[in-house]
């Protein structure tokens, strides 16, 4: 099938291994000449516009090959949950019959999507994702210091973290304070149900007053709901756990190795008793790398380890497939988790058993949506630790399209708010009308309009 396509591709595109003849001649531009000019810039338009693992089948030629790295499948797994948190808001501003558990609510006369079973409903559980987010940044922010330390070259330490502290807050707010302002845009011209101001100067200072309260970073994990776009709430969350984090390093660079680990996991736990679920998960994103660092070094002194006679081979097979079956459950059980309803929890099957055992202050001093982030928390640690031991993870979150929304996660994550804000009441109406209404809606309709 690619075939056919990539002859037509081929045909419209130029090649790279021919003259470069110009259109336009020595007498001038002819009529011939300006319509193939046109056609090609038209044609170069819309490849632009197809995905770039797409344009790599059609056109594999025009690519350099796509370079995987030990951590690149930590990429794809945050591509991938970028993806499920624009699924999540769509559905929760579109599709509300989705959000509960499934068989709730009770009075709803239309039985539940299967989409809404456990494990399935993953697939648009956006709030456990935002803290893989975190575990992940912990570890990527982590890696190079934590190999600096282990190396003892402490003056290429400082030097890196005074660079990725310096560049940390450059970082998040320059892309946030640009995404705001298009949304400050498209409230001027009508594109955003959202009242805007008389003028533009009283729009541009309240823009202003917004993206002061973004760069706000001095109440930890405060959750609050910034305006022109809701969900950079995470933003001045990770950049005080990065600082957070960059003093951690910096404290415990000097400790031997299984020191630093053993203050890793004592720090996690304080933080995590205090309430502060984000400084958990961005040290616990360090541990993770300190592991890895850990298994590397020792896989390096034993390159060349002689081949073990059959009563060894037996033994590591049986303690390779001990140690996978234990991060599998681990991830089952965080892909679990997962599906933690928004509401009713003590009415959700399996999960109205585990409930009451919520560690406080999580299940007494907060609000119902966020009674779970001590459990998403651990459940993130146990994925980004499952995803590291699990070659089989590893090769799904290293795949072509993985790797594509890896590259576009962060732009997918702030734009996506927007993009609902901009298209979703307009198609979700057709979409209705396609499926006979929203009033008189099935559990297959809805299913379809999801």
């Amino acid at each position: 099938m690619l075939r056919p396509l990539r002859g037509l591709v081929a045909g419209l595109l130029p090649n790279s291994n021919e003259p470069n003849y110009e259109l336009i001649h020595a007498n001038g531009t002819t009529s011939d000449d300006t319509f193939s000019h046109l056609k090609l810039s038209f044609t170069r338009f819309l490849f632009f516009l197809i995905p770039s693992p797409i344009q790599r089948r059609l056109q594999p030629a025009h690519f350099k090959p796509q370079r995987l790295y030990a951590t690149s499948y930590l990429d794809g797994l945050r591509g991938v949950a970028s993806l499920i948190v624009f699924f999540c808001h769509f559905t929760e501003g579109n599709v509300q019959f989705m959000i509960p558990s499934y068989g709730l609510p009770i009075g709803d006369p239309v039985p539940s999507s299967f989409m809404q079973l456990p494990f399935l409903r993953v697939l648009y559980s956006g709030r456990p994702m935002v803290h893989i987010f975190f575990v992940i940044s912990g570890f990527v922010l982590s890696l190079k210091p934590l190999k600096l330390a282990r190396a003892h070259n402490y003056a290429d330490l400082q030097t890196t973290l005074s660079s990725s502290v310096f560049r940390r807050g450059m970082r998040l707010f320059l892309p946030t304070t640009a995404s705001t302002f298009l949304v400050m845009i498209f409230i001027r011209m009508r594109l955003v149900e959202v009242d805007g101001f008389e003028t533009f100067s009283q729009q541009f200072m309240d823009w202003l007053h917004a993206i002061w309260t973004i760069g706000y970073s001095w109440d930890w994990d405060k959750i609050w709901w910034p305006k022109y776009d809701v969900h950079v709430w995470t933003i001045p969350i990770e950049m005080a756990q990065s600082m957070f984090l960059f003093v951690t390093i910096t404290g415990l660079a000097r400790c031997k190795v299984w020191v630093r680990l053993f203050m890793f996991v004592v720090i996690m736990l304080y933080s995590l008793k205090c309430g502060r679920w984000a400084a958990f998960e961005f040290i616990g994103g360090a541990l993770v790398a300190e592991v890895g660092l850990i298994q590397q070094a020792r896989a390096e002194r034993n390159p060349n380890k002689e081949m073990p006679d059959s009563d060894e081979e037996s033994s590591g097979s049986w303690q390779t497939s001990a140690v996978y079956a234990f991060w599998s459950m681990n991830f089952v059980f965080a892909m679990w988790i997962a599906g933690w309803p928004n509401n009713d929890v003590l009415r959700t099957p399996g999960l109205s058993e585990i409930a009451p055992y919520t560690m406080e202050p999580y299940w007494s001093q907060r609000r119902q949506e966020e009674q779970a982030f001590s459990w998403f928390a651990l459940g993130a640690m146990q994925v980004v630790f499952a995803c590291q031991q699990l070659p089989l993870l590893q090769k799904f979150f290293t795949s072509g399209p993985a790797q594509y929304l890896a590259n576009i996660s962060y732009a997918l994550y702030l734009m996506h708010g927007p993009f609902l804000d901009i298209f979703a009441h307009r198609w979700m109406p057709v979409v209705w009308w396609v499926v006979g209404g929203r009033e008189n809606s099935g559990v297959w309709t809805r299913t379809f309009a999801w």
